[in-house]
């Protein structure tokens, strides 16, 4: 999948469209939920549940773990979950020039939508 949480860039983002992340995390009350920044122009989200954000996977960004208290208990840290959902469109998507998986075939297969099935010409 490539990098995450540290800084970095989507290089195989398509310049014209945004990236949405949205945090659905399960972490007890008296965590620190964690930041995600966007490090020009220096921009630094809170991720609390249900934060979303649209930004260009091409800026330098990432995210720091969430942080527990000294205070907490063992089963608390155990069970906390970060999730966030990513969605960006690569270029190969934007571009015309990738296949889509439509459906499921016989045999564990699967239908793909090829380039050449969409591109009217």
């Amino acid at each position: 999948m490539g990098d995450f949480g540290a800084e970095h860039r989507d290089v195989k983002d398509n310049a014209g469209y945004y990236t949405c992340m949205i945090s659905v995390s399960d972490l007890p009350a008296d965590f620190d939920p964690g930041n995600f920044f966007i490090l020009y122009p220096g921009i630094f989200v809170t991720l609390t549940n249900f934060a979303t954000m649209h930004f260009s996977g091409l800026c330098v960004h990432g995210g720091t773990a969430p942080i527990a208290t000294r205070d907490t208990d063992p089963a608390d840290i155990d069970s906390a979950v970060r999730f966030n959902i990513i969605y960006y469109p690569p270029r190969g998507q934007t571009h015309g020039n990738q296949r889509y998986a439509l459906g499921g075939l016989p045999e564990n297969n699967t239908f793909f939508v090829a380039p050449e099935m969409t591109a009217a010409k």
